[in-house]
């Protein structure tokens, strides 16, 4: 699995100012499986190589593969 980054961070990397979700958003999506992470002790934690709008399976093949290159 590559590194986590805190959920805050990832959603300012990936959502414009003033459009990020809240943590709790975040931990749902974590929880769902909509975002590959995880939840230590209630905080929340997202793959930093999660890219919102592109499917989990999709970005770890390409990361996968880049890795490999």
């Amino acid at each position: 699995m590559s590194k986590l980054m805190r959920a805050s961070a990832w959603a300012k990397r990936e959502f414009e100012t003033g459009s990020q979700p809240d943590n709790r958003t975040i931990k749902k999506w974590v929880r769902n499986g909509v975002l590959q992470g995880r939840i230590v002790d209630e905080s929340v934690w997202v793959v930093s190589t999660e890219r919102w709008g592109i499917s989990s399976i999709v970005s770890n093949a390409v990361h996968h593969l880049i890795s490999e290159a």
